[in-house]
């Protein structure tokens, strides 16, 4: 499986920490790789579920 690797520079990383409470749920605390990682790839699952059931939907009369 392919890894993505993403680097952002230091002060790129200070305000995605500083926007912690918009990216993530209150409860889920501050942002960290591993915590954005899960929250990527979990948007990317929902987006390739919801192109999957679009490709098998069709209309109903």
């Amino acid at each position: 499986m392919p890894d993505v690797t993403v680097s952002f520079t230091d002060a790129q990383w200070t305000r995605i920490v500083a926007a912690s409470s918009y990216i993530l749920r209150p409860d889920e605390g501050t942002v960290d790789a591993t915590k954005l990682s899960a929250k990527w790839k979990a948007q990317v699952t929902d987006h390739v579920k919801s192109y999957e059931e679009s490709l098998l939907s069709t209309d109903e009369f």
